[in-house]
């Protein structure tokens, strides 16, 4: 025997079948954004640009951010400006994750562009959860396999027999000397 649903419950049962794991139970999904910023912004300013386009994501809750530190390029990037080609070897990068509605991305995404300080950004959905590990230095050596380090033993300092006439013979001749 079948019974029938109501239309509200079919598509109530849709929508959470439609949910994706990584969506909170509110259903807003969360998106990562990576920017560089020219590298002739000075140090100062630097934060005065990245509050900017902390400022255009609006009321998106912030999950996460890394302020911009200046780094090389992978590759040179051109860009034209104002009739000028500008070659950039190194950006001020940052990423901040944040979660919003996907309605607000095109006038996220058209204000960055518009900012000229951002030379590039991407945005990117993801999980709301760090899926990295934290970062831990691994050092392997095939010759020391299996060995413990030990620390090097000093060469044993050989002891000689001094007599007391030798020793007042070279204090004699040390003071002797300075006079």
């Amino acid at each position: 025997m079948t019974t029938k649903k109501s239309h509200s419950a079919e598509v109530a049962e849709l929508s959470q079948a439609n949910k994706s794991p990584d969506q909170p139970a509110s259903g807003v999904p969360v998106y990562e954004l990576g920017f560089h910023l020219v590298p002739t912004i000075l140090e100062d300013g630097v934060a005065a640009i990245a509050l900017k386009v902390r400022a255009i994501l609006g009321d998106a809750e912030i999950i996460n951010d890394q302020f911009p530190a200046l780094m090389t390029l992978a590759y040179t990037i051109v860009r034209s400006n104002q009739g000028k080609r500008e070659k950039y070897n190194e950006a001020y990068f940052g990423f901040i994750k944040f979660a919003t509605e996907r309605e607000n991305l095109p006038a996220m995404q058209a204000k960055l562009t518009a900012l000229q300080q951002v030379l590039r950004f991407i945005i990117v959905e993801t999980v709301r959860e760090d899926i990295m590990p934290p970062h831990r230095a691994v050092f392997s050596s095939t010759r020391l396999e299996g060995e413990t380090i030990k620390k090097p033993e000093a060469a044993p300092e050989k002891t000689v027999e001094v007599s007391e006439e030798e020793l007042d013979k070279s204090i004699d001749a040390l003071v002797t000397t300075t006079e």
